[in-house]
Formats: structure tokens, C-alpha cells, sequence
């Protein structure tokens, strides 16, 4: 039947998924003092990354054993190994102790926020306003929450870094007591007859880590083999993933089919707006913002927060739209992404235009943050819809997998083409020996002896960064049309099929 809101589950499931999103930001923001006390040395990237990588190479394989084992189950023991692999980085003596807890830390929370989306149809299909309505309220938890997490993380690395790695621990032992009395009770589980396909998971973890590993060098250098050859291993292995789930399906965890469904197909489009752009931007304007007007702490935190505050009610308004049917899913997905690219003009015009203050860069900001947050919603019902009962939670958990390659391709790209221009323009303008002095400066903060490379190097970040929004603006236009007349034909695909 019917219940007349749901409205408290989904802010606690955005609670869920908003501490997933809370902890690489946390991490981040503490790493380098725990690399400083913990001397991790060549281990560095290693840390930084473990994490991310251990949630999307498992994220799915969760989602199948929250369909088979119960999802309330899987959430509260989540929560526990976060508690337990959070905790453990927090009490580290030394850098493996750190990157095993990081890792269990991603397992955890990928479960974690795998769980919290799948729960977000059941709620969306007894409640009043539907999946959309659903999950609006489900993705403006998230960025509230997320905001809150993060800066309370962020605020305590100054009292230490391991004191901020509890912030976790602690929200996860809160949101598990919450949990038992907020979400509904498992079914009875029967003794499922269905294949647990272990190589299939096997292949398919190994591809996502090999993969990413390599995309997040490719800032460190395009063409090393730190990044050419764990990609190409990993292309490798999704190639033969692919060629074996579409074998004997039925003996296969994966429906591998799903790649010629034009929806799926759509929801990864969309997957790209939704992923790309925050990629992109956040950590490429903030990297601005700090080069080209100075800004830093307080000041640099409060510069995201037009950005980061405008995904609450767009997700709010988007999902009551299409839930009146105001908007379709596709149709939402091609303004957002004009808005988007607008946003990418604006902030190349601003940041070639000399500006005083971040002021000058709100309109910027606006437009940014309510293009890249509208696709949310259609995001989320795409890959809802998508999930059949057999493959519910590995498909819904798909979600975070390919959110995670889009997010790091849009991050190592951005920092690639900013970086490249901007110690072409140094040497073009200075010659090799500021050059070199630019490299050393990044490598180890060495202040360069020639006063004159650290003015160059921030006009050199501005035209990249100029030029970065550019073809961003173009990426966000093509991908909405693609998205818009694929998703077109899966409506009319369904149509003629009823």
C-alpha cells in the first residue's frame, strides 16, 4: 500500500551514502600529515587511492550478497568493518597498517552506499511521490550531509589527523543503531540456487582496479607505464569478462546483455554528466581559486559552497518535476547538460578576464553546481529500472562502479591537460631552467630561485584551466543529446513492448 511519506528513511539512507562520499574527502584533506608522521614515502599514491579502488572492484560483488544474504544485514555489517578498518587507519603505526584499513574502509562503505540506493526503490514505490520524488529527497541528503561530514572531518585534521579519522567510526556506529529501527526487517532468506560466477566477480574486480590504477597515474604522466600498462591490463580483463558472462548467462552473476539495452546505455551517459563534472570541477577551480586569488583554509572551503550547496534543491526540485511528469528523465538530463556547459563558458570568460575576488566567479559557481547536480535524479531511476529481480543489487550497485571511472577519468584529465599547458607556457615564456625549477617545486615545494616561474606557472594554470572548461562545455552537449535520443528509443522500445 501506499504510506503517505517516506520521507525519514531517505534522509537516512542519504546519511548512508553521504558518509561513503564524506570518507575519501576526509581522507584526503588528512593524508599528507599522516604520510609526514607515518613516512610513507613511495607508498604515497598507494594510500591515497586504496580506498577507491577497493570499493569499486567490490561494490557489486556487496550487491549480490545483500540480495542473497538480506540488505539490512549487509548495511549493519558494513558499518562494523567500517568502524574496524577506519578505526585501525586512526591507531596505525606504520603504512601498511594505514592502507589495509583504508581498504577495508572502501569495502565497507561501498556496501554501505550500494545498500542505501538499492532501498531507495523500495521506499520510492510505497511512498506518495514515486521514485523520483524518492530519489530527490535520497540525493539532496546526500550533498547535505556529505557538506556536514566533511568539513566536521576536515575541521578536526587540525586538531590531528587521527582524531579526524574517527569521525567516521563514530557516524557509523550512530547511523547502525539508527538503522535497526529505521529500515524494515529482511525477508526470510531461501537457499538460493543461483551461481555465485567467482571468476566472473574475479575478472571483473581485477579489471576495475588495474583500470583505475592506471587512469589515476595518467596525472603524474600520460605515456609511463604506471599508467599504460595497469590500463591496458585492465581493458584486457574487462574483455574477457565480457566475452565470459556472455556465455551460459545463466551460470554468469552479470547480466552482460545489459550493454545493449539503450536505458543502461543512457544511465551511463548520464553516469558521465553526473560524475565527469564533479571530477572536473571541484578540485579544478578549488586548485584555481588557490593559484590565481590566493585563497586558502577557511576562505577556500567557503569559496565550493555556492557549488556544493545548489545540489540540495536541484535534486528537490528535478526529482518533484519528473515525478509530476513536468519533465521526463531525458529531457532533464539535456538541460542539465546545457546548463553544465554554460557553467564551463562562464568559468573559462571569469578566469581569462583577470578577476579581483571569488566573487567575481559566483555566476560561475551557480551555473556549475545546478548543471552538474540535475542529472542526479535520471541517473539513479535509469539504473533503478534497469535492475531485475535476479540482478537487483549487482546491477543498482553498477551504479558506484561506474560512477568511480567517470569521476577518476574527469579528475586525471583535468589535472593532464592544466598541467601540460601550464609548464608549456613556463617554458616557452622562461625556458627550461624555470622549468625545471616548476618541477621541483611540485615534486618537493622547493620555492623557485626566479621569482618570476610562479606568475608564469598561475597564467599558464589559467589558460589551461580556460581551455579545460571549453572542452568540457562541448563533452556535456554531446553526451546530453546522445543521452537524450537513446533514452528516447528505450521509451519507445518499451512502449511497443506493452
Amino acid at each position: 500500500m501506499k504510506t503517505k511519506s517516506a520521507v525519514l528513511p531517505l534522509i537516512y539512507l542519504g546519511l548512508l551514502a553521504s558518509i561513503q562520499g564524506a570518507d575519501p574527502n576526509i581522507a584526503s584533506t588528512a593524508l599528507l600529515s599522516a604520510g609526514k608522521d607515518l613516512q610513507f614515502g613511495g607508498l604515497t599514491a598507494l594510500a591515497a587511492s586504496v580506498s577507491t579502488l577497493a570499493l569499486a572492484a567490490t561494490v557489486i560483488s556487496t550487491g549480490m550478497l545483500a540480495d542473497r544474504l538480506g540488505r539490512k544485514k549487509i548495511i549493519i555489517a558494513a558499518m562494523l568493518l567500517a568502524v574496524i578498518g577506519d578505526g585501525l587507519v586512526s591507531v596505525s603505526q606504520d603504512p601498511i597498517m594505514f592502507i589495509a584499513g583504508r581498504a577495508l574502509a572502501g569495502i565497507a562503505l561501498g556496501a554501505v552506499y550500494g545498500s542505501a540506493f538499492a532501498y531507495v526503490k523500495y521506499f520510492g514505490d510505497n511512498s506518495k511521490g514515486g521514485l523520483s520524488a524518492a530519489l530527490g529527497t535520497f540525493s539532496a541528503s546526500i550533498g547535505l550531509f556529505t557538506l556536514l561530514v566533511t568539513f566536521a572531518g576536515s575541521a578536526l585534521v587540525g586538531v590531528g589527523w587521527r582524531e579526524a579519522f574517527l569521525v567516521i567510526p563514530a557516524l557509523s556506529v550512530l547511523s547502525l543503531f539508527l538503522g535497526l529501527f529505521i529500515l524494515p526487517q529482511d525477508g526470510p532468506r531461501v537457499k538460493s540456487s543461483e551461481p555465485w560466477d567467482f571468476l566472473g566477480q574475479l575478472l571483473l574486480g581485477l579489471a576495475v582496479v588495474f583500470s583505475l590504477y592506471g587512469i589515476s597515474h595518467a596525472a603524474n604522466g600520460l605515456f609511463t607505464a604506471l599508467t599504460i600498462v595497469p590500463f591496458v591490463i585492465g581493458v584486457v580483463l574487462f574483455v574477457l569478462f565480457y566475452l565470459r558472462e556472455r556465455t551460459q548467462t545463466e551460470k554468469r552473476f552479470f547480466p552482460i546483455s545489459l550493454l545493449k539495452h539503450p536505458l543502461f546505455l543512457a544511465a551511463i551517459g548520464v553516469g558521465f554528466l553526473y560524475n565527469f563534472s564533479t571530477g572536473v570541477g571541484l578540485l579544478s577551480f578549488s586548485n584555481l581559486f588557490q593559484y590565481q586569488l590566493d585563497l586558502s583554509g577557511l576562505a577556500l572551503s567557503l569559496s565550493q559552497l555556492p557549488y556544493l550547496l545548489l545540489a540540495i534543491p536541484t535534486a528537490l526540485i528535478v526529482g518533484a518535476l519528473i515525478s509530476k511528469r513536468v519533465l521526463t528523465r531525458q529531457t532533464s538530463t539535456l538541460i542539465g547538460s546545457f546548463i553544465a556547459a554554460l557553467g564551463g563558458i562562464l568559468f573559462a570568460i571569469t578566469a581569462m578576464s583577470s578577476p579581483k575576488s571569488v566573487s567575481d566567479y559566483l555566476p560561475a559557481l551557480v551555473v556549475l553546481g545546478v548543471g552538474a547536480a540535475v542529472p542526479a535524479v535520471a541517473y539513479g531511476s535509469m539504473i533503478l529500472q534497469e535492475a531485475d529481480t535476479k540482478h537487483y543489487g549487482v546491477v543498482s550497485s553498477s551504479r558506484t562502479t561506474i560512477g568511480q571511472f567517470w569521476y577518476s577519468l574527469g579528475l586525471a584529465s583535468s589535472t593532464v591537460i592544466i598541467d601540460t599547458i601550464a609548464r608549456a607556457h613556463v617554458l616557452n615564456k622562461l625556458g627550461s631552467s624555470a622549468e625545471q625549477q616548476l618541477n621541483s617545486w611540485s615534486a618537493s615545494g622547493a620555492k623557485p630561485t626566479d621569482s618570476s616561474v610562479f606568475p608564469t606557472a598561475v597564467e599558464g594554470f589559467t589558460q589551461g584551466f580556460a581551455l579545460l572548461m571549453v572542452i568540457y562545455a562541448v563533452l556535456m552537449l554531446i553526451v546530453g543529446f546522445f543521452v537524450f535520443f537513446v533514452a528516447n528509443k528505450a521509451d519507445k522500445q518499451h512502449s511497443s513492448q506493452q
